[in-house]
């Protein structure tokens, strides 16, 4: 039997610190120059009277290489922790973090991890693989909850944490060191071209809205730490945009003219693509059925 395809190998993943600006880091697998996807980005910002980390990671072991990424730098205390959204990838380190972190999400994140929890650490565990410490995570969600934005204050940092509309999920923060103009944008974007987006939820119209949103919200000097790549920059936003126009146009033309499962492949094959490793597994499994289900 074939070997499930992972979009990453959990057990091998070292994280390894890089500085985007003065105090500001992001946490990134040891391959992210060599590969398109990589494991799950994080990151922290350090004011004068503490630290906040961006995304936990996916068991208790990457979360520690967060957290040891931090004290190389500073013994200040983590006073937050954002997660971007409820995907184990970015939340189920949680547990790890001291008692003390305060760990802030949107309310729609909040509530999935509340009630989905094991819901979703068996899909985890279905795509990264069993015993990987998935097994092991306990669920920790948030004990700051917003709707739409809110600010927190550092000492000389300001961290400005914003939801903006439904990208993958219905509670995607994009979170913005303010003096640094650095971003933190979790799965709204996986990484820079060629990648492109995954509408694991659907709701194709809605994502391409919000990308669009992102895009007027940044600026040509913004400095973006996608959720599983290269630190990005404005500009390859409209890459994602141009992806998400050309599907959901391709989708109306095809639907109602009873196409075969290969004439569809055919009309929505976009292959201008398919230089992304995660084109066939993506395109094909997840954004092709996402949008024909949607017209």
């Amino acid at each position: 039997m074939q070997q499930k395809s992972r979009p990453f190998d959990i057990a091998k993943v070292r994280m390894h610190r890089r500085e985007l600006a003065d105090g500001v880091y992001a946490v990134m697998a040891a391959d992210v120059e060599e590969t398109d996807h990589t494991a799950t980005n994080a990151g922290f910002v350090v004011g004068d009277s503490g630290v906040l980390v961006v995304e936990s990671l996916s068991n208790g072991r990457l979360a520690s290489q967060v957290i040891g990424a931090v004290r190389a730098v500073t013994s200040l205390p983590i006073r937050f922790l954002v997660n971007t959204s409820f995907h184990g990838d970015h939340c189920f380190g949680n547990f790890a973090f001291p008692s003390q972190t305060v760990i802030i999400h949107h309310e729609a994140t909040k509530r999935a991890i509340d009630e989905r929890f094991e819901q979703d650490r068996a899909f985890m565990i279905d795509l990264l693989g069993a015993n990987v410490g998935i097994e092991e995570v306990v669920s920790r969600s948030a004990d700051i909850a917003v709707s739409g934005a809110c600010s927190v204050d550092l000492g000389g940092k300001h961290v400005d944490i914003e939801h903006i509309g439904f990208a993958q999920t219905d509670g995607d923060l994009v979170v913005r060191m303010r003096e640094d103009n650095v971003v933190f944008v979790g799965n709204m974007l996986q990484a820079p071209p060629p990648a492109f987006p995954w509408l694991l939820e659907g709701r194709a119209d809605e994502a391409l809205a919000t990308y669009r949103r992102l895009y007027e919200l940044l600026d040509d000097g913004t400095l973006i730490v996608p959720g599983h790549g290269r630190p990005m920059r404005r500009a390859d936003v409209l890459h994602s945009i141009a992806y998400l126009e050309e599907l959901t146009g391709l989708a109306r033309e095809a639907q109602g003219k009873g196409l075969s499962a290969d004439q569809v492949r055919e009309a929505l094959g976009m292959k201008e693509y398919s230089d992304y490793s995660m084109y066939e597994s993506i395109h094909f499994e997840v954004n092709v059925p996402a949008v024909l289900n949607a017209q």
